[in-house]
Order: C-alpha cells, then structure tokens, then sequence
C-alpha cells in the first residue's frame, strides 16, 4: 500500500483477507497480472465524517477505515476506480469484484453507487453497526 495506511490491528488481517481472497485472484482473473499497489487515498485521519464540520468523527479518525483509489498490476497497468467503474468492461467487472469481496470482510464498504464524495475511492470500515454491533453497509 502506497503510501502506508496507518489502521488499528482488527483492521489488518480484513485487509490482508481481502487482498489475498478477493484482489489477488481477479486481477489474476481478470488481467493475468498480480497486484504490485494499492494506491491509499486515506487511512487514520482525525476528522470528521466527509469532513462536514460538526459531523461526528469518521471511522478514519479511529484508524479503523481504510479508502483505496487506484490497483498497479505488475504488468503496468493501473485499474482506478475514478475511470475504471464506468469505463472498460474488464476493469468495470473487476472493481465490481472488489466491492463485492470488500462487503465480506468489513463492515461498512461505500463506492461510487453510494455518493459522489466516493465517486473515485473504496471506504472500507470495521464501525460497529445495529444491535450488536455486527451489522453491515454495502453501497
């Protein structure tokens, strides 16, 4: 990850589950080249939700979210979600990929269906959601 995401330990292992389960494979599947970067576009940051002032703090601000913008294959090519959710078929079905593996692993995952400040990112999150606290948000 570039640069280094600064995350709280429970975030570690959901990411290194997410890239070895869901990244690793469709971009061998999808482009025949592994993953060299993930370029993070946020990680721990002490601020508010979409940085509204007065908005409670982010789940970035707990070091328990990580946003990623851009996947390097070692063949050169880079996969961005900016271009790439609407763009080429392949990369299209690969983000979509992603999305849908991210949704397993954490508990909060906000793309570019959610808002348009996510027009160009993945949000992943560990936030405790519902009753006890083991409910999901997929958009």
């Amino acid at each position: 990850m570039k640069p280094a995401a600064l995350l709280r330990c429970p975030m570690i292992p959901q990411v290194e589950r997410w890239v070895r389960n869901t990244v690793e494979p469709a971009a061998r599947y999808y482009f025949g080249s592994p993953v060299v970067e993930m370029r993070v576009a946020a990680s721990y940051a002490c601020r508010p939700i979409n940085h509204r002032r007065g908005a409670k703090l982010s789940e970035h601000g707990y070091a328990n979210a990580l946003d990623v913008s851009t996947f390097t294959l070692a063949n050169g090519r880079k996969v961005t979600v900016k271009a790439g959710w609407n763009g080429d078929p392949a990369e299209q079905r690969f983000l979509r990929d992603l999305h849908k593996g991210a949704c397993r692993e954490f508990t909060t995952v906000l793309g570019p269906r959610f808002d348009r400040n996510h027009h160009d990112h993945f949000h992943m999150d560990l936030a405790r959601r519902g009753r006890k606290g083991q409910g999901r948000f997929c958009k």
